[in-house]
């Protein structure tokens, strides 16, 4: 067997294979030997019929059977000789493998891991973000509790206003024509919101219940749909009923309630929400380095990415934003709509996302960073409580996938400790106080109503 290398690019390689006949006569005379085992011809037993009259009957499926065998090891083979680690699966292509003769050619084109060297990273600048937590930050939290713990009363005196929760049938035209996801029944709406477009909602204050409205509406020009951006519409409303939010006395009785018993004062919940706000500012500034760090190290290299990784992370964000868009409510057709409207900033953070891996990965191999079993255990708990499921479930769902579950815990014990490792070797520059909470996805829509 002859193989020929070339270098397509940074991360593409074309292996070019001629077989020889001994190999091919090989491959082809084994494979009729098991077909004569396991052919059924009328006349004669299994294993027994001649081999000549196998040959006859069913030349061309075991030319093809042995076709893809030698295609199958010889790639592997040559794997191996060349120390070569693809990505995916090859793109087979120029196969030539002439009838009546023992000779076979064909190109198989992979993608691998580029190669680059990274010597200095120390000197990546990370802010150092103050993690104070404010009284006033506190007294946010505390509302948020109080505001979810809010009653509501149906009012029939007044008309609507800021802050009572309406319940409305909506129809949507568009010169005089409904137009998709313009219409809902039963929708229920906090005037304030900013669910709807503002100058919708802004007309749902000072409505009576009970009756019907027909208010025109004019889209934002930066509005998501481009065939509704700046256009003037006539919305039918109803309003079925309006309920007004009495909210609790934010007391030591609130207090009692909200933590089932466990806490007995406003001001022992108070501690609570300091520690909460305290955790989410320390989480927050740790993603803020790490988002600084990961940037850093992006700047500090360059280098093509291969195409698999990067088409493989974008359809994987792609499909978690569609999941969630659809959770929201979302009809099918805006969700396509909102999909390509944010697939230019899908693809950008997908290969950020990649390139990021793969600078990790190469440093955790360099500073010799690798993953205890207890580490994987624990991030196997952890694993369990995000995706909601018990250990069984879990197990249930990776059934025949064993290797690929612990392939997957490996790898983010790896990468969370060489980030910690890259971290702690780096020294950080003081900046202003954090002003809330944040939290970010390391590597890193949102959908909204009408």
């Amino acid at each position: 067997m002859n193989v020929v290398v070339k270098d397509l690019s940074g991360v593409k390689k074309q292996l070019l294979f001629e077989l020889g006949p001994e190999r091919i006569e090989k491959k082809l005379e084994k494979a009729f030997a098991g077909w004569r085992k396991k052919a059924k011809i009328k006349g004669f037993r299994p294993g027994k019929a001649p081999l000549q009259l196998v040959r006859k009957l069913y030349h061309e499926q075991v030319r093809m059977e042995a076709l893809e065998d030698l295609v199958q090891d010889a790639y592997r083979e040559a794997l191996q000789v060349h120390n070569l680690a693809p990505l995916a699966p090859p793109a087979i292509a120029e196969l030539d493998f002439p009838e009546g003769k023992l000779q076979l050619s064909f190109t198989a084109t992979v993608e691998v891991l580029p190669e680059f060297s990274l010597d200095c990273w120390e000197d990546i600048e990370l802010q150092k973000h103050e993690v104070a937590v404010a009284d006033d930050e506190v007294d946010a939290e505390l509302e948020k509790l109080r505001q979810s713990m809010a009653q509501y009363k149906t009012i029939d005196e007044r008309c609507s206003q800021e802050g009572d929760t309406l319940v409305i049938d909506f129809l949507g035209r568009l010169d005089g024509v409904e137009f998709e996801g313009g219409s809902a029944t039963d929708f229920t709406l906090e005037l304030g919101s900013g669910r709807f477009i503002p100058d919708l909602e802004r007309q749902l204050v000072g409505l009576e219940p009970g009756r019907s409205y027909d208010l025109e509406a004019v889209f934002p020009e930066d509005y998501h749909k481009a065939d509704l951006a700046g256009k003037k519409t006539v919305f039918t409303v109803k309003v079925k009923s309006i309920r007004e939010k009495e909210l609790p006395a934010l007391d030591d009785d609130l207090a009692i309630q909200i933590s089932g018993g466990e806490l007995e004062s406003l001001a022992q919940l108070r501690d609570k929400m300091t520690q909460y706000v305290s955790s989410s500012k320390v989480s927050g500034a740790r993603n803020r380095n790490i988002e600084e760090l990961l940037a850093g190290l992006r700047k500090k290299v360059s280098f093509e990415l291969p195409e698999c990784l990067v088409r493989e992370e974008e359809e994987r964000a792609l499909a978690a934003l569609r999941s969630r868009f659809l959770s929201q409510g979302l009809e099918e057709s805006l969700v396509e709509q909102m999909l390509s409207a944010n697939r230019e900033r899908v693809s950008a953070d997908a290969a950020a996302t990649v390139k990021n891996t793969i600078i990790l990965e190469y440093l955790a191999e360099r500073e010799k960073i690798e993953s205890t079993p207890d580490e994987i255990g624990d991030r196997f708990q952890r694993f369990i409580q995000s995706s909601g499921e018990n250990s069984q479930a879990v197990f249930e769902r990776f059934k025949g996938r064993e290797a690929e579950l612990a392939g997957i815990l490996q790898r983010e014990v790896v990468m969370e400790k060489t980030i910690d490792h890259l971290l702690s070797r780096i020294s950080c520059q003081a900046a202003g106080p954090e002003t809330g909470t944040t939290s970010s996805e390391i590597p890193g829509g949102q959908g909204a109503d009408l």
